[in-house]
């Protein structure tokens, strides 16, 4: 039998199986000190679900883990400072508070 179709067996049980309740001797370890996350539920409307399902087959993850992502993107951006787009207008008026009138001469 080759490693993909064990792999892929493999999968189907587990898939088949993971709703399945735990052992009573199962003992859970957390990985780190950190505290246990939180779960969100959140709704969307069929066509926003649509766009984010499309996002993640385009990424080839899983649904929940684009919507963590989009969560995550948009909290770092939230908390990015703004950045204030400049005129030229305002460009060449405090340049020409600063630099000497006759290096502004056309010539």
């Amino acid at each position: 039998m080759s490693i993909e179709k064990l792999l892929e067996e493999v999968a189907e049980e587990s898939e088949a199986r993971r709703h399945d309740p735990l052992p009573d001797d199962a003992v859970g370890a957390r990985r780190s000190e950190a505290a246990a996350p939180k779960v969100l539920s959140v709704r969307l409307s069929a066509q926003q679900y649509d766009v984010l399902a499309a996002a993640a087959a385009q990424r080839d993850l899983p649904v929940s883990t684009m919507a963590r992502l989009a969560i995550l993107e948009g909290l770092a951006q939230a908390t990015r400072p703004t950045v204030e787009i400049i005129s030229a207008n305002v460009v060449a008026t405090a340049l020409r508070e600063v630099i000497r009138p006759e290096f502004l001469k056309a010539g």
